[in-house]
């Protein structure tokens, strides 16, 4: 009972239920804990061209890449739809960036498989540190922010390299 509680059936991670319970902690969090917000891109665009079965399996493949590249004692969970958290103890800002470096070095290498529909996601992480006397709500808003930071710089480059792509063909 407790798994089928705690656990999302379509990709095997911990899910909303256990990541809302993970961040509705009221206590401030410890000093070395970090929190870090992932959002699929281009879902909608999977599901309405390829149908939902590929958008699912879109989501299964983040997923599973997702906790591979992570250290093992983290926490990966699925918070709904095309949205995942991430959990640290231990990890500073150099650390932090490392270890997201190589979850984007592992969904590169796993999209070279899938060139037809490669991962594609923003980031954005909180560390504790910076944010003395922060909840875990707290600060896995403060990192969804900058997931949506993220996401919009890498929207921004995508239609600016769009009107590169149109000016070319227009001349």
């Amino acid at each position: 009972l407790q798994k089928k509680v705690y656990l999302d059936k379509a990709t095997g991670l911990p899910n909303k239920n256990k990541c809302e319970e993970l961040l509705d902690d009221p206590e401030p969090a410890a000093e070395n804990v970090g929190v870090c917000s992932f959002d699929l891109n281009n879902l909608r665009r999977i599901n309405n061209s390829m149908g939902h079965e590929a958008g699912d399996a879109y989501i299964r493949r983040f997923a599973v890449c997702l906790r591979a590249s992570m250290p093992a004692e983290q926490f990966v969970g699925r918070d709904g739809g095309d949205e995942f958290i991430a959990v640290t103890h231990g990890l500073d800002e150099e650390a932090m960036r490392e270890c997201l470096t190589h979850v984007r070095e592992a969904m590169t290498e796993e999209s070279k498989g899938h060139p037809d529909m490669p991962l594609s996601y923003a980031a954005g992480y909180a560390l504790a540190s910076d944010f003395p006397g922060s909840t875990m709500r707290e600060l896995f808003s403060f990192a969804d922010k900058n997931m949506y930071i993220n996401k919009n710089k890498l929207l921004y480059i995508k239609e600016k390299s769009m009107k590169t792509l149109i000016l070319l063909i227009q001349l």
